[in-house]
């Protein structure tokens, strides 16, 4: 499954976002597909790790993020969110890796 999350996630996206990571607690391969974020906050940021967490209390793979932005993959090095996940640049390479491990 992937789930695009284009343009910029702050806390005003907060109730758009908390809806939009929801499938991820029950699809077993997930993609976010933040090649067109333009801005993330700690908002996304810790909307990510909420998720990831509930995953892994579930026992479900690790999910994975399609990142263009030189600014994005910065504030995700910062965080030390790479990781946590695994980081592609395209969703197709990340698609491509979810069903190898499949």
């Amino acid at each position: 499954m992937v789930i695009s999350l284009a343009g910029e996630w702050d806390i005003y996206r907060r109730e758009e976002l908390a809806d939009r990571l929801r499938p991820a607690l029950s699809e077993p391969h997930v993609v976010f597909d933040l090649t067109t974020a333009k801005y993330i906050t700690s908002t996304l940021i810790c909307a990510l790790i909420l998720t990831h967490k509930e995953r892994s209390q579930h026992e479900m793979p690790p999910m994975s993020l399609a990142v263009k932005s030189a600014f994005v993959k910065r504030l995700l090095g910062a965080t030390g969110l790479e990781a946590i996940f695994p980081i592609y640049d395209s969703v197709e390479d990340a698609l491509g890796d979810d069903a190898l491990s499949a």
